[in-house]
């Protein structure tokens, strides 16, 4: 179909979702770091934000062909959400159970990028498994740290998991995820179905 128009790119478009995401991240748990790790982690998340937004509208680069996604796409993507709210409402509970509820912060990360993981499935979308791989990293080690007892951990690992999906929304908005896919890549997606 071509490269979309840029305010209609629903590319671009998702790309503020997890830009706001990051940001939620931020805003509700580096206070628990400290006034120092806080204010940094701030600046370093808005002039993320600020840097995907000025590649994503004031000077923009290709993100790719439009694909319009296909009805297995839009199924994969309303299961995965509903399925990241109902592993967090779980989570939680199991975490406040064996009274490790301060561990959700890493929780609430891990689920988030665990969910992210099939998109680059079903959107053909490489930067979600980039996204979803590494968000889900940082929030299991918060779990593992935090179960171990290392203070703030989880929402340590909440920080930074805003911070890097962030970063890797700033190197999508620069075309960084952007190479043609193979045939076999196309063939495999359900949008093509």
């Amino acid at each position: 179909m071509g490269e979309p128009p840029l305010l209609l790119d629903p590319g671009r478009w998702g790309s503020l979702v997890g830009l706001a995401g990051g940001t939620v991240f931020i805003a509700s748990y580096s206070s628990a770091l400290g006034a120092a790790a806080s204010t940094i982690a701030w600046v370093a998340g808005l002039a993320g934000v600020a840097a995907a937004l000025f590649r994503h509208y004031v000077r923009p680069v290709a993100l790719g062909p439009l694909v319009r996604p296909g009805p297995r796409a839009l199924a994969t993507y309303a299961g995965c959400v509903a399925g990241e709210l109902v592993l967090i409402a779980l989570g939680s509970r199991a975490l406040a159970a064996v009274h490790h509820g301060e561990l959700r912060p890493a929780l609430i990360a891990a689920v988030v990028g665990a969910h992210f993981i099939p998109f680059a499935w079903a959107f053909r979308e490489r930067v979600f498994s980039h996204l979803g791989g590494a968000v889900t990293a940082i929030g299991a080690a918060g779990l593992v740290a935090g179960a171990l007892g290392v203070p703030r951990a989880a929402e340590g690992a909440a920080v930074a998991a805003g911070l890097v999906m962030i970063a890797v929304l700033v190197l999508h908005a620069q075309g960084r995820f952007a190479a043609p896919r193979t045939s076999a890549w196309r063939e495999a997606g359900p949008g093509r179905r």
